[in-house]
């Protein structure tokens, strides 16, 4: 086998490097194979606010491997912060075990470095070959893994899926629903003044709901409108919703929805959520109104994952943590600091995370 040589990638790359991209996904059946094409892949590198670094691994025959890194305005110790997710990384199959992947990881580190990023952060599986590597050769931290919340809309369903009761499972699951809807039914309804509405675009009302929800969190994304737009407007195809409480005409409380099927199941994944300061419980209503009304369209599962306090409080709609033993994909936070080195950045009670924070769904 010849040798190869890392570098930057340019646009006279691109095309050779999704090329690169689908054949790794085709052959290792990622979750994003039957939806990252071109338009998704310009959106998610291309489009959004701040440049991209984009590392390829080139042999004599063409590009044998990437890497992705992309760049976010954060915000660390109270303070704005640059920060990179290192993701989309693959190597093809005659270039394994040759040092390839560990040579892409450490060009890009010293790169984020030179252009003054302060932390990186990646969300590797926890039973994949990748997070040993991470750890041993680039000196991340396991910050945490994530924990995954589900609320089971439909359980006869569930049971007759997931334990192939059948029919039986069903009737079961007919028995048993009341309890599981009580469980989310000790969040009261809304309030007389509120209303759910349903936005299709994002403006100056929602800058505190965001704003107060990140606060006291030590690390997060900069949440503002911009990202926001285009995380969940300007994704092709995202099927997102973003859904609001409002009062008298005032946001209090938002969530972003999308279909997906997780764990063989149809579900509604919570992709992002948030509050005004002290609207914690209009949060809660706003969930459990939506779970109601997805399971009345068909949802089998509510699903949301993620590092907040409010997570915690999630048990009060119906929500359950999901055993890490019976989650088939298992992600841990991992973290290094390129500035300097503090405590805060490997507190998971320091973080603020949701599913809008990496690229899964």
């Amino acid at each position: 086998m010849t040798g190869f040589r890392v570098r930057e990638a340019g646009p006279a790359d691109y095309e050779a490097l999704r090329g690169c991209i689908d054949e790794v996904y085709r052959e290792t059946g990622a979750h994003k194979t039957q939806v990252f094409d071109r338009a998704l892949w310009e959106w998610q590198y291309l489009e959004n606010e701040l440049p991209s670094l984009i590392a390829v691994a080139e042999a004599e025959g063409g590009l044998c491997g990437y890497f992705h890194a992309l760049r976010f305005r954060m915000r660390f110790r109270g303070q704005p912060a640059m920060g990179a997710l290192l993701t989309d990384l693959g190597t093809l199959s005659a270039y394994r075990r040759q040092g390839v992947f560990r040579a892409m990881c450490g060009f890009l580190l010293e790169r984020l470095r030179a252009e003054g990023v302060d932390l990186i952060y990646l969300f590797p599986n926890a039973r994949g070959r990748s997070l040993p590597g991470f750890v041993r050769n680039h000196r991340f931290t396991v910050v945490a893994g994530i924990p995954v919340y589900v609320a089971p809309l439909d359980l006869g369903a569930l049971l007759a899926l997931h334990l192939r009761l059948g029919t039986p499972g069903r009737w079961l699951g007919w028995l048993l629903q009341p309890v599981v809807r009580a469980l989310r039914l000790r969040t009261p309804a809304l309030e007389p003044a509120e209303e759910i509405v349903l936005l299709d675009r994002l403006d100056a009302r929602f800058e505190p709901l965001v704003r107060d929800f990140a606060r006291g969190r030590a690390v997060g994304l900069e949440r503002n409108i911009r990202y926001l737009r285009w995380r969940f407007l300007e994704k092709p195809r995202g099927d997102y919703r973003v859904w609001a409480l409002a009062r008298r005409g005032q946001l209090s409380a938002y969530v972003v929805t999308r279909p997906a099927a997780l764990f063989d199941t149809r579900c509604t994944v919570f992709m992002d959520l948030g509050c005004a300061a002290g609207e914690d419980a209009a949060l809660r209503r706003l969930i459990r109104t939506r779970l109601e009304a997805d399971r009345r369209d068909g949802a089998v599962l509510g699903v949301t994952m993620g590092l907040h306090p409010h997570f915690g409080e999630l048990g009060k709609v119906g929500f359950v943590r999901v055993p890490e033993r019976f989650n088939p994909r298992p992600l841990n936070l991992i973290a290094q600091e390129l500035t300097e080195t503090g405590p805060e950045l490997f507190d998971p009670s320091a973080w603020h995370i949701t599913p809008a924070d990496w690229d899964v769904l």
